[in-house]
């Protein structure tokens, strides 16, 4: 499949975004703001000793946490999240935040144009708005001597939002052209899958319209102004917001900027963003099987165990990840093979666990693409896999999964820097919990066979299970 147009127009687009601020004409002009806001004030500090990290209440009331690292690094990072996000806006508003972080989720300076991002071509910055269903976020990094510029891109991130017209449109024009090549397209697997994709979505999220594929038909639906606006809408009261700061700059460094930066976002004190529960998904085991016109005949295999009732829980979390791991590599891979039934690839596997608003979900899910006359065998193979599962796990792969998990939580530690702490301080700040990657390690070893299979159990008798293959005509 060919590089798209829409990626194309991404890394080619010039700012989307742009500020009402004094325009740079040479290197030497620093400053982004004609006039300096305000400064307000730290009210509150509390040290969160366990994350050797500080805890700040603001004037206008936003929090911000935090940490000094080491200095072996020159990134600074700041990541600013309240919740809200699109759960907050109705079905007229589906499009527009579907393409939301199309416009404002990449990297920007602030909206500037390229005159300015060349003058200013050796600073290390990077600045962006995005949304998710549950959340709002700005989000920003950059080298410690660019420091101050990347504190008055935030605030005018959240003061001063407007969007190029000319550079929405020449996105616009990527993205049609970008769904018509796929919709047009002449790779029949390819639109098969997309079928099938559409199928998955639907039946998983019990046809909540949230979910729903977007097509070039729906471009129309796109709005300018209306974007620009839930843009400014989800930054007009920073009070629900919380900051997080990580990087290699000591206490006195950082103070000055978060009073002058921070502590004088517009906000209405005590006055919350909040999200609004919209995940659906079924409450019965649901069995969807559908047969679509194929020039390569092929069966499409899904099988979902999907439960809305287990605690989320870091625990929970890797009890769920051995489980789909064993399955997809030690049983399914077993039995399911080209030889045996025509698979076209490996079977496929995953699994999640998370928060939807206030409410937990946990799945685990198996996929395959086979010949079509074993559809029916392969489809049960992978049930019965599960149901063995609920009664025995092997203990020697388990041992190997722990050690594989233990591994990767030492990689993770080691490749992601300081990415971890505002990690760690995000889950903090939500929680009050001390959530360091390595605590899981104690966890994963006392874990048995016994509890992945009761998980198994767990799963499957308080959850329910979606069937969907798709065959040919």
């Amino acid at each position: 499949m060919k590089i798209k147009s829409f990626i194309i127009a991404l890394l080619l687009l010039p700012a989307v975004l742009s500020a009402n601020v004094m325009m740079a004409n040479n290197a030497k002009q620093e400053s982004l703001i004609s006039k300096l806001p305000k400064k307000g004030k730290i009210v509150k500090e509390t040290n969160i000793e366990a994350l050797g990290a500080k805890d700040l209440e603001l004037s206008n009331g936003v929090r911000v946490l935090f940490k000094s690292t080491d200095p072996g690094d020159d990134e600074v990072m700041i990541r600013a999240t309240q919740r809200g996000g699109s759960s907050l806006y109705g079905e007229q508003d589906w499009a527009n935040c579907e393409k939301f972080n199309a416009f404002f989720g990449q990297r920007i300076w602030a909206g500037h144009n390229n005159e300015w991002i060349q003058n200013f071509s050796d600073k290390k910055i990077e600045v962006f708005q995005s949304m998710d269903t549950y959340e709002d976020r700005v989000d920003g990094n950059s080298s410690v001597k660019d420091l101050e510029t990347l504190f008055q891109l935030i605030y005018l991130q959240f003061t001063d939002v407007t969007m190029d017209k000319n550079n929405y449109n020449t996105l616009i024009k990527a993205m049609e052209q970008e769904l018509k090549e796929d919709e047009q397209a002449t790779d029949d697997l390819f639109f098969q899958e997309n079928v099938f994709m559409d199928s998955i979505m639907s039946v998983s999220s019990d046809h909540n319209w949230r979910h729903k594929i977007f097509k070039s038909s729906d471009m129309a639906r796109l709005n300018y102004d209306r974007i620009l606006e839930i843009a400014r809408e989800r930054t007009a009261n920073a009070a629900g917001y919380t900051f997080v700061i990580v990087g290699p700059v000591d206490e006195s460094t950082i103070r000055p900027y978060i009073e002058r930066y921070i502590a004088s976002l517009p906000a209405q004190k005590g006055v919350k963003s909040d999200w609004v529960n919209v995940a659906t998904h079924p409450q019965r085991d649901v069995i969807c099987h559908f047969t679509h016109k194929m020039k390569d005949p092929r069966a499409s295999i899904n099988i979902r165990w999907i439960n809305t009732q287990i605690p989320y829980s870091s625990e929970n979390e890797i009890k769920a990840r051995f489980l789909s791991d064993y399955l997809k590599f030690d049983r399914h891979r077993q039995r399911i093979n080209a030889d045996n039934y025509g698979a076209y690839h490996p079977v496929g596997g995953n699994h999640q666990h998370y928060t939807e608003g206030d409410k937990p979900f946990t799945e685990v899910h198996a996929f395959v693409t086979v010949k079509p006359e074993f559809a029916d065998e392969v489809t049960r193979i992978l049930k019965e896999e599960m149901e063995k599962a609920c009664e025995h796990i092997d203990e020697a792969s388990l041992e190997e999964y722990k050690q594989e998990m233990i591994q990767t939580l030492e990689n993770y530690k080691n490749r992601t820097g300081d990415w971890k702490w505002v990690r760690t301080l995000q889950h903090y700040a939500s929680t009050g919990e001390v959530d360091i990657d390595q605590d899981d390690v104690p966890f994963i070893k006392s874990l048995t066979a016994e509890d992945i299979s009761a998980f198994a159990r767990q799963l499957v008798a308080t959850g329910h299970m979606l069937e969907i293959v798709m065959t040919p005509e």
